[in-house]
């Protein structure tokens, strides 16, 4: 069957299928179909599986295009761009669609699987009888044509609407780059499966490069993809901040430690060595893992920020990630005898090995975490009263009806508990900076290492007993609070660790760049660049996670009588200089009086820079059954949780953000009392009233700085040339 294609070229395949299904989009159904079936044919055939995998990924490819082509034309017939789209966005935004839906987003993840089969099969690394890599890809290419994204949109739907409009969270330039990058990130991470199951069932030669390279681009493509996620979460009403262990969050960090488990130990694996069934368990790990994290985004069981609404396809990837799991302790339990590699490991090694265990300890702790909200959930065991924040404030201001069942059932949901596993994982932490930086110090002498790591420790015990940095400026008026106390002293002792591997993994790149020139520097920098970077990543999240401060103040608009000028005890003083409303026409889901406001904000800092900018709020939804003042919208400001219940798809705050290297500042200004209550305010004799929040996070830049150090690192390591990799000794 391969041969009879032998004389199509994929690129014309493409061509001709993003041509056919753009012009006439019931054939797209029609080519999927074909793309499944030729994957199919790939799976038990190895006799033309290149040209045959290739085929079938220029196939997939052209309905990506085409689909593309559909949004950026209003093709409004199609029930996934009727869903998703509306006439009033910019172009950008529309093509963002493509993966803004189930849909879309497995289709994409079907053509990254398919070329990858293609890719593997054509470097003569899938030979075997039955293709791994090439099941996977046609078990996505037939959940697509089951979802069918080129179904046509219902009449009556086109009655009721010309489309539904965007959801409002996703109207921001990170969609361009978050959910492709984590997409593309899962379909390199499932390409290490079929190299994972060989070794476990001692099948392997020396771990494939071309798996080895996959791995590294897993790995950059997903640390970029959670960047791009906190940068979004960090301006987004429902979340706040850049972390709060939303479940699909603790989902795509058990894969990132899972990549991370695998890549420090692939450099020196090989078929019968001691302590190597570490390595090809964690690719297995990591291969199951992004499917099982696409199950979990697509779950509606777990109270969520992240979620497919609607979405039924969570059953696909979860018995994925269950076959390959299941496959891989068969494969394990089969595995034919061979000799032990007696070959002496330096003891550099075992920290190497070390590192491993502590990444696949981290991951199967937030698993575990999160397999446990599941369970509790699913067995409808109560929820603790301390998980429900502001609800007891609030059922004393609500009156009962539908509201506030909906409001007390969202608060029963269970979800992930970022404390329990802040406690899990903070002492794996600080062993992991301490292996680390063992390790670096001691490739420069034996003395070295041990030293380095006896003051190490010295400064972690030191601010464990007499206090560290974030223990002595905790002030308690954060977020947080009183929930992160406890913790205090493993924080403190985690950024020891942290810098301890920084200072190791530098040292010896400086001394790597001195002895052996421009093959030392490229050899260590990259490595120098990602342990430094998640160092800086480290710093900066604890920092403003346990040092973060908040106000909150009331508003009078000048119209009313006041000054305006507020104020605030971090030094800034504010005002509303404007309040623009307008109809909510700007491609988001609509509802019926929906309303968008654009608030002007004038800032004078306490150094007396003067800024100013604009939040934008926007809100779909119907008046709330009665409007009770301004404490609603400051739990809404203050607490995720209260932000997740309210919002609806065509609901949007975004503050105003004063980035600094010092602190980043964000003004929430909820203008809802204008919207929604003028009338009851004035009624009851009085203006309404603005809410603002006053949200400050130290040291947040560290974060971003780290990020970027380390993606940088990542990406040159990544697409380093094989003989140069093969430079470093101890590289990942």
């Amino acid at each position: 069957m391969g041969a009879s294609f032998r004389a199509v070229p994929a690129w014309a395949a493409a061509v001709v299928a993003a041509a056919l299904v753009a012009g006439w989009a019931a054939a797209g159904q029609a080519v999927l179909v074909a793309a499944a079936a030729l994957a199919l044919h790939a799976v038990f055939r190895p006799a033309g599986r290149p040209r045959v995998l290739s085929l079938a990924a220029a196939l997939a490819w052209g309905c990506v295009l085409a689909l593309g082509w559909h949004f950026a034309m209003d093709g409004f017939a199609l029930r996934y761009v009727w869903l998703y789209s509306s006439a009033e966005l910019p172009l950008h935004l529309k093509l963002a669609n493509i993966w803004g839906g189930d849909e879309g987003t497995t289709l994409l993840l079907a053509a990254c699987c398919l070329s990858l089969a293609a890719s593997g099969a054509r470097a003569g690394a899938d030979a075997a009888r039955v293709s791994v890599a090439a099941a996977i890809a046609a078990w996505y290419a037939l959940t697509t044509v089951w979802l069918a994204p080129f179904a046509a949109t219902p009449a009556e739907w086109l009655a009721q609407a010309p489309s539904q409009g965007m959801n409002a969270h996703l109207m921001k330039i990170w969609m361009l780059f978050h959910a492709p990058l984590v997409v593309l990130a899962y379909a390199w991470t499932l390409s290490l499966a079929a190299p994972a199951l060989a070794a476990l069932r001692g099948a392997a030669s020396p771990w494939p490069a071309q798996a080895r390279a996959r791995a590294r681009r897993a790995w950059v493509l997903l640390t970029a993809g959670i960047g791009f996620g906190m940068v979004w979460a960090f301006e987004d009403a429902m979340y706040g901040q850049v972390w709060h262990w939303d479940p699909v969050q603790t989902a795509a960090f058990c894969l990132w430690c899972f990549l991370s488990a695998h890549l420090h130990g692939v450099a020196g694996w090989a078929p019968g060595r001691k302590r190597g069934w570490a390595m090809p368990w964690a690719a297995l790990l990591a291969a199951a893992m992004a499917p099982l994290a696409m199950a979990v985004t697509r779950n509606p069981m777990l109270a969520s920020s992240h979620r497919y609404v609607g979405a039924d396809s969570w059953v696909v990837h979860l018995a994925l990630g269950a076959v390959l799991l299941l496959a891989g302790l068969g494969c394990a339990l089969a595995r034919r005898g061979g000799a032990k590699d007696a070959s002496p490991r330096a003891a550099s090694g075992i920290g190497l090995w070390l590192a491993q265990i502590g990444f696949l300890a981290a991951g199967v702790a937030a698993l575990a975490q999160l397999a446990f909200a599941f369970g509790a959930q699913a067995g409808g065991l109560p929820r603790p009263e301390e998980y429900k924040p502001f609800l007891a404030m609030l059922v004393n201001l609500m009156p009962n009806g539908g509201e506030l069942d909906a409001l007390r059932r969202a608060f029963d949901q269970w979800d992930v508990d970022g404390y329990v596993l802040a406690r899990l994982l903070l002492a794996p932490l600080v062993v992991l900076g301490g292996v680390g930086g063992w390790y670096f110090f001691r490739r420069l002498s034996k003395r070295a290492g041990w030293v380095s790591l006896a003051l190490a420790a010295a400064l972690a015990g030191l601010g464990t007993g007499f206090g560290g940095a974030l223990t002595r400026s905790y002030a308690g008026a954060g977020i947080l609070s009183q929930n992160i106390v406890a913790l205090l002293p493993l924080l403190d002792a985690s950024l020891v660790a942290g810098a301890y591997l920084a200072a190791g993994c530098v040292a010896w790149a400086a001394a790597s760049g001195y002895r052996l020139g421009w093959k030392g520097v490229s050899a260590s920098a990259p490595l120098a660049a990602i342990h430094a970077g998640v160092a800086l990543m480290l710093w900066g999240g604890l920092m403003a996670t346990a040092l973060n401060t908040y106000s909150q103040h009331e508003l009078v608009p000048e119209a009313a009588g006041s000054t305006g000028w507020v104020k605030d005890r971090h030094g800034y003083t504010f005002r509303l200089a404007d309040v623009r409303f307008g109809e909510a026409d700007d491609g988001g889901r609509r509802g019926e009086g929906g309303v968008r406001a654009l608030t002007t904000v004038e800032v004078r800092g306490a150094r007396g820079e003067i800024m100013d900018g604009q939040t934008l709020y926007r809100d779909s939804r119907s008046p709330p059954e009665r409007y009770d003042g301004p404490m609603r919208q400051v739990c809404e400001l203050l607490d995720y949780r209260y932000a997740r219940h309210v919002t609806t798809p065509g609901y949007l705050l975004d503050p105003l953000i004063d980035h600094g290297w010092g602190r980043s500042v964000q003004f929430w200004i909820s203008p809802a009392a204008l919207a929604e209550a003028a009338e009851s305010a004035s009624a009851a004799g009085g203006p309404p009233v603005v809410v603002a929040v006053v949200k400050v996070f130290p040291f947040v830049s560290l974060l971003w700085s780290g990020l970027v150090l380390a993606g940088l690192g990542g990406a040159w390591l990544a697409l380093l040339p094989r003989r140069a990799a093969a430079g470093g000794a101890a590289r990942p």
